[in-house]
């Protein structure tokens, strides 16, 4: 039996949002920096975000 305690998240209300189309602003994909790495956000022709790296 596992025993790791459960960590709440915190409420939604407490983290910041975005809205995809200020990260996106208007195009279609978009490259995000993250310690030292690139990765590729891009909105599919069926709207879901995808994240590559």
């Amino acid at each position: 039996m596992n025993k790791t305690p459960i960590i709440p998240l915190p409420a939604a209300a407490a983290l910041t949002t975005l809205h995809s189309h200020q990260l996106l602003n208007g195009q279609r994909q978009v490259v995000i920096e993250h310690r030292g790495e690139r990765y590729i956000l891009r909105e599919t022709s069926q709207g879901k975000l995808i994240l590559t790296k």
